[in-house]
């Protein structure tokens, strides 16, 4: 059994916490800073409003998950919604993850043209807003729909995971809102549709890590010299901005990536592991609620015009 008293009051304070740090940042955003760009002022904001809307769907959704040999079972915990509506918001909450990784990738294309394509970073301020706020959607709404469709349980799934359910969870599994991820058959046959979503989920994950990874490297090695185009106070402007995008990174990859990399990846490498696995991995699902208010807190701490607006506002009081 799990100590789902103490998982949900752990996932209520990382809601409280996650929405008063990110509504000072987005206060302090709007009203309080002024030598930030009107596009990176949004994109701030709209990071921000992601980290409360993440926080509180787990609250609502209490996702959990198990893995069982070469399966993974996502499910949730939610005994007072709808099991239809729970499922169509379990593979949300999937999409919500995505969106987050996008909107960090975004960002460093930004800043990463911003350094050294300054025409380009122009074209993308002249650029509608619509455009780069609506490209998350895309990628977030396909995993989960890639969720919703691909991971739907069959007869097979439920028989292979029903013993389990009950034992650890008390439920009978058709009353559990659920997704069961199995690439392989009782043959070891592949089953398409389940290994489709892994390729899925892994290809958009790196896709857009990738992009992280050249602006990084490229603005870290080239930072020194196309500095000197820029003011001194801009300079320091620009590392602050550089600085703040790696730990923002960080956040989603030690608090999101890797909490959720063994659910994903032990079911596709099960054949190669010559062990029995019968891991209750849902509790790495609470670790999620700590990267929203570590994201927003490192921001601020890092950006030095938001840690002097803070310090004379609490001075005057």
């Amino acid at each position: 059994m799990i100590n789902s008293d103490l998982e949900i009051s752990f996932d209520k304070i990382s809601f409280a916490v996650s929405f008063v740090v990110n509504f000072v940042l987005i206060y302090l955003t709007l009203f309080r800073i002024n030598q930030m760009c009107r596009t990176y002022k949004k994109m701030v904001i709209i990071f921000a409003i992601c980290g409360i809307i993440f926080t509180l769907a787990k609250v609502i959704i209490r996702p959990f998950s198990h893995n069982y040999n070469k399966c993974t079972l996502f499910f949730s915990l939610n005994t007072y919604l709808s099991q239809s509506v729970v499922q169509f918001l379990l593979a949300s909450s999937g999409g919500l993850f995505t969106i987050i990784l996008v909107l960090i990738s975004i960002q460093f294309l930004y800043r990463f043209l911003c350094l050294l394509h300054i025409k380009k970073a122009y074209q993308f301020d002249q650029m509608s807003s619509v455009i780069w706020m609506i490209y998350p959607l895309v990628p977030g709404s396909f995993y989960g729909l890639s969720v919703y469709f691909l991971c739907i349980p069959d007869k097979y799934a439920d028989d292979y995971m029903k013993d389990v359910v009950n034992e650890y969870y008390g439920m009978k599994i058709e009353n559990v809102p659920r997704f069961i991820m199995i690439p392989y058959a009782s043959d070891n046959s592949l089953r398409w549709k389940n290994l489709l979503f892994f390729i899925f989920a892994v290809l958009l994950v790196w896709f857009h890590y990738a992009i992280m990874l050249y602006c990084g490297l490229k603005m870290h090695f080239n930072m020194k010299q196309e500095l000197k185009k820029f003011s001194v106070s801009n300079q320091n402007l620009q590392k602050q901005f550089f600085y703040a995008l790696l730990v923002q990174s960080l956040g989603p990859t030690v608090f999101l990536v890797i909490p959720i990399a063994p659910t994903l990846l032990v079911p596709l490498l099960y054949p190669f592991l010559n062990m029995e696995i019968d891991w209750q991995t849902g509790w790495l699902y609470s670790i999620m609620g700590i990267y929203p208010p570590f994201d927003s807190i490192a921001f601020i701490l890092i950006v030095a015009e938001y840690r002097k607006v803070i310090i004379r506002m609490w001075s005057i009081r």
